[in-house]
């Protein structure tokens, strides 16, 4: 069902299925005063011209109000059987700006102290560090994914820039870009047909592949509980990232496949089975479903939104590099099918109803799995012009993906930006130490180096 009024300012729709499986997931940790799974998106900037003598903390406020105007759903709450919007007079809108945007102006607090330390909140929440200039967006995950998060960043600074008055916007007409679910927009009858209960059943298959997957060596104590996320990032230089995507494009490879087999490589040797127990290393698939979405859904209007989908694959010990990679590219290059996305109302609602009778998460994995936007210029765009006459510039220098990450399995995020390959491998401080997230970046990097031959230049 989509957005309706019910009562005046009060809008309400039935939460997804897909939202309120990914919602359990997040709230398990709740008790730990975390999230997992939430997700955060990190952009570095410099200001110029007349944007840099501006008061940063009240345009921060202002951009922040006209960014909840443009995507509304960064307002809207969660219950367990629906997500509802109030339209904001003015001191609701100055109540909610008090508790949902941060400026941190004291000097020595780091981006990665701040994510290891975040918590939940109904709302999107923004942190400003003021030194360096850094601007974090965080959310739970039944809100948005990968994409969504980088293109709602974007969002932000073209807030910024802009010299529109949030008091002067209609209050009131914003309720018109409400995102709706993706059960909605892909048109998914309530009552799965005998075409989706099959297609359903197949897409359920891959989940079997967990079974006998290879994992990591982590602190297992069972006193043990989650701490603070934390990230290895490595940034490849222009001239190496520039080597490493002509030799994809030499292989008839995309980047990320490429990478994909360098992380299986990575999880084969930093694993502690000998050679002839060694299991399979399984990882998902995947894949954003905007492109698969009508318009306007598949653009950055509804970037507040949970569009995404993954399956299982795996790869066994004895392939090459190579073999593994094109097995990548192939599953990568194919996409997703008919069946893949009618499917999405009645595997959320099977899944979710497995991890309720299970009442856990599930068997621990502590693989290392992967997710990447692939080319970040294309969600967040590097320069933001004021559109005054001689106006000032945001200009963004970097931006850093992730997720809050409270178990034992791991994430390396991958994508490109200002012409660099970068890498951000999400580990939880309490089951692995630092030092050995960076050897597995370090072999991660070595392998993707040495398969596609290219030097340290």
């Amino acid at each position: 069902m989509p957005w309706s009024e019910i009562s005046p300012g009060h809008w309400q729709r039935p939460i997804g299925e897909n939202e309120a499986m990914i919602k359990w997931i997040g709230d398990r940790a709740h008790p730990t005063g975390r999230e997992h799974w939430s997700v955060r998106a990190i952009g570095g900037f410099d200001l110029s011209g007349s944007l840099d003598d501006v008061d940063i903390s009240s345009r921060l406020r202002k951009a922040w109000m006209l960014f909840r105007f443009q995507h509304p759903s960064i307002a809207s709450t969660a219950s367990t059987n629906s997500l509802d919007y109030i339209v904001p007079d003015a001191e609701a809108l100055e109540r909610w700006t008090d508790e949902t945007l941060h400026v941190i102006s004291e000097p020595g607090i780091t981006a990665d102290d701040l994510v290891a330390n975040l918590k939940p909140s109904p709302y999107v929440t923004g942190y400003f560090i003021a030194h360096p200039k850094q601007f974090i967006l965080h959310t739970a995950h039944w809100r948005t994914d990968g994409p969504g998060i980088l293109q709602l960043l974007n969002a932000f600074f073209e807030a910024f820039v802009s010299e529109l008055d949030p008091a002067t916007v209609p209050w009131g007409n914003e309720p018109v870009r409400l995102a709706p679910s993706v059960e909605e927009v892909l048109e998914l009858p309530q009552e799965p047909t005998p075409e989706i209960q099959a297609a359903t059943a197949e897409c359920l298959k891959s989940g079997a592949l967990v079974a006998g997957s290879i994992g990591l060596p982590y602190h297992n104590d069972a006193s043990i509980k989650p701490q603070g996320t934390r990230g290895v990032r490595r940034t490849l230089s222009k001239s190496i990232t520039d080597s490493v995507l002509d030799a994809c494009k030499a292989r008839n490879l995309t980047p990320l496949s490429a990478a994909h087999a360098s992380l299986a490589a990575a999880n084969f040797v930093g694993c502690t089975s000998s050679p002839s127990e060694m299991g399979h290393y399984t990882s998902n698939m995947r894949f954003s479903l905007r492109p698969y979405l009508k318009e306007p859904f598949n653009s950055a209007q509804y970037a507040s939104a949970l569009y995404t989908g993954s399956y299982m694959a795996k790869v066994p010990p004895n392939n090459s590099w190579l073999e593994n990679a094109e097995q990548y590219n192939t599953m990568y290059n194919a996409g997703l099918n008919h069946e893949f996305l009618i499917a999405r109302r009645q595997f959320a609602t099977q899944i979710l109803a497995f991890l309720k009778r299970a009442g856990e998460l599930g068997p621990p994995r502590s693989e290392i799995d992967i997710s990447s936007v692939d080319d970040a210029e294309k969600l967040v765009q590097r320069i933001h012009r004021s559109g005054t006459q001689g106006g000032g510039s945001l200009k963004v220098k970097d931006i850093s993906l992730g997720i809050e990450c409270l178990a034992k399995e791991s994430y390396l995020f991958f994508w490109t930006f200002a012409g660099k390959i970068e890498l951000n491998l999400i580990f939880n401080e309490a089951f692995y130490d630092r030092d050995f997230m960076e050897r597995i970046m370090e072999e991660i990097e070595r392998s993707l180096k040495r398969e596609l031959e290219v030097e340290n230049v």
